[in-house]
């Protein structure tokens, strides 16, 4: 049986800067509230940004500075992409949350465990039945799940969204990559996140489809031609050494499955880059240590600065 702690987990250095010749920047650290008005600026010259957010469970908490990077600079996107984690981070920033309201919707919710119990057993139509069947493909149903916990400022389409919006999720039957861009928000995030065992996949438009990891962690790709310059952000980093502990099962998958990403990345890059690729200082943490929020944040809090450090860049060479 999986530990409570774990079920509750699934539910859901120094920073430098370097260029790549020829195809892109990289900037890495390695070693339901009320909706207000983005921040606004004069905008910069030239701007034309998409922004493309990876998959990688609780790692991918870091996306919130390169939001709130994005923020301050009053850029306004063009379009997002997003896998799995992004896909839900992506999806609150596209529905109009400001960085700093994502930022304090996920503290509540994670933080602030008995938020999340509320949500779970009182948010939306979703019963303890709904979320829990034993008889299912895995044991936590993705949409009961979802519906639950993201916060009512979600819209019911992808036509309702300020920005635009591509998610990511793989054809179960088909084995390739289905971008999801119109019709039933919801789903489609569900889709994007339903990891194997712990989530049901879900079936929509005649497709069934799983966690969008297994074909595009980083889906920089999906935004060709969404804008003048594409900005990635990659959570895929490699896992701490750790102290030798063999992991139990559950660990073991989830830990396997964040190899399969990284190696996925590692492989797309050398194919092409975005203008501007992002990696958190977050190789200290575990895809399950949602509750480690708050350190997970400030980890990769100076990933904010290299972001408005990178677009400074790009746009000098302009």
């Amino acid at each position: 049986m999986i530990h409570r702690r774990h079920f509750f987990k699934a539910a859901a250095g120094c920073a430098t800067l370097s260029l790549i010749p020829t195809t892109g920047a990289v900037a890495s650290a390695e070693p339901g509230p009320k909706v207000s008005e983005k921040k606004s600026s004069t905008p910069l010259p030239g701007e034309s940004f998409s922004l493309a957010l990876g998959g990688g469970a609780a790692k991918a908490l870091a996306h919130i500075p390169v939001i709130e990077a994005f923020d301050d600079l009053g850029i306004e996107l063009q379009v997002i992409a997003g896998t799995s984690m992004g896909a839900i981070i992506g999806g609150l920033y596209a529905s109009g949350m400001t960085g700093k309201e994502i930022r304090a919707y996920s503290i509540d919710l994670f933080e602030k465990r008995r938020s999340l119990f509320k949500r779970l057993f009182t948010g939306g139509s979703s019963t303890w039945s709904s979320l829990l069947s034993f008889s299912n493909p895995a044991i936590i149903d993705s949409r009961s799940l979802f519906e639950a916990v993201l916060p009512d400022v979600l819209p019911n389409t992808f036509a309702e969204l300020p920005i635009p919006l591509r998610i990511v999720a793989t054809d179960f039957h088909a084995q390739s990559q289905v971008v999801i861009s119109d019709g039933p928000l919801l789903p489609a995030i569900a889709a994007s996140s339903a990891l194997p065992v712990l989530l049901t996949p879900v079936k929509l438009k005649g497709r069934v489809l799983i966690d969008g990891g297994f074909v595009n962690p980083t889906p920089f790709d999906v935004l060709r031609d969404a804008s003048r310059y594409t900005v990635a952000v990659d959570v895929t980093a490699s896992q701490s050494p750790g102290d030798g502990t063999v992991p139990g099962p559950l660990d073991t998958w989830i830990g396997a499955f964040q190899i399969t990403l990284h190696s996925l990345v590692a492989e797309k890059l050398k194919r092409e880059t975005p203008d501007l690729l992002i990696r958190p200082n977050v190789s200290a943490f575990g895809a399950l240590d949602f509750y480690r929020i708050d350190e997970i944040l400030n980890a990769s809090e100076p990933t904010k600065e290299l972001v408005k450090r990178g677009i400074e860049k790009l746009l000098a060479a302009e």
